[in-house]
């Protein structure tokens, strides 16, 4: 009985573990809403940002290395790593952090925070793979 019992510990203590390194391996996936942005001495927080026009911009991580970046009406698509954003050869250095990407780029500063509920107005279809 107590053979039983400890094979069983054993078991679920295992599965928790898979399940919360699956968690964590996807945690950084999904919708980050532009929500700071420095550029020519001149800063943007959110309600700047939303003045302007400029509060629909994001970026989506998705599961396979690519990502989209859309700004100012503009959408690009990207592949990524622990790094660097690349787009068209190019590469753009970022931090990921707390659930907040930094990226800085010839004195252009873009902070994007991490947001679930984050859906973009013109697709509703996106998934985050």
């Amino acid at each position: 009985m107590k053979r039983i019992f400890t094979i069983s510990v054993a078991a679920v203590m295992a599965l928790l573990m898979v399940l919360s390194l699956t968690a964590c391996g996807n945690s950084t996936l999904g919708y980050y809403k532009l929500t700071s942005a420095e550029a020519s001495g001149m800063s943007f927080d959110s309600s700047t940002l939303a003045a302007v026009g400029m509060d629909k911009g994001y970026i989506l991580l998705k599961e396979d290395g690519k990502a989209k970046l859309s700004a100012a009406g503009q959408e690009q698509e990207l592949t990524y790593d622990d790094k660097n954003f690349t787009a068209d050869g190019e590469s753009i250095p970022y931090t990921l952090k707390d659930g907040v990407i930094t990226m800085e780029k010839d004195g252009t500063k873009l902070v994007f925070t991490f947001d679930a509920n984050f859906k973009p107005e013109a697709s509703t279809t996106e998934s985050s793979k």
